[in-house]
């Protein structure tokens, strides 16, 4: 996988070339990104499948408003924000279709004989839904604290803070389990 490069020249004139609809700019941040992104979104949405859909309507939202990458700083770093905009417009929508439905029951973790990778999700889980993206986007994505605060708009030693916080509650309640 090929990355963009981390000089801000190049990352400007990716930028321009995304603005001005260049297939090859296109093409070169889709190289750099689109396997990092599908890791993420499919942590985030819980299904691979899910995450193509949302992959593909966040570069088809990129195209579509090309003009938007001008003055931005880190093309990649935007389209996770928008790709991010995407899972929550998916949730949103899957939420109303299964509205009515039985809760799901991975919460009940403690007789129920989950494998390691369940109980990890499960723990996932029970962060909040902002901590928990914080967590997928540095495991997941291998994204620095830096990129993750340019995502969420956050400041990067707030970003980092949080990140430490839900790992240590990740790794107390993963604790518990295992006694």
């Amino acid at each position: 996988m090929s990355d963009i490069p981390t000089h801000d020249v190049s990352r400007k004139e990716l930028a321009a070339g995304l603005a001005r609809g260049e297939e090859a700019a296109f093409a070169e941040l889709y190289d750099a990104c689109a396997d990092r992104l599908h890791r993420y979104l499919a942590a985030r949405l819980g299904s691979p499948e899910a995450a193509g859909d949302v992959l593909q309507n966040a570069f088809l939202r990129a195209v579509k408003s090309r003009r938007r990458f001008r003055g931005v700083e880190n093309p990649v770093a935007y389209l996770f924000h928008v790709a991010r905009n995407e899972a929550t417009r998916y949730s949103t929508k899957w939420q109303r279709k299964v509205r009515g439905l039985p809760a799901d029951k991975t919460s009940s973790y403690a007789d129920s004989g989950f494998d390691d990778a369940e109980m990890v999700a499960t723990a996932l889980g029970r962060l909040n839904p902002d901590d928990r993206e914080l967590v997928e986007l540095k495991v997941f994505a291998n994204f620095t604290f830096r990129e993750i605060a340019e995502i969420v708009d956050r400041p990067q030693a707030t970003v980092a803070t949080r990140y430490r916080r839900a790992l240590e509650s990740l790794r107390e309640w993963l604790t518990r389990q295992v006694r």
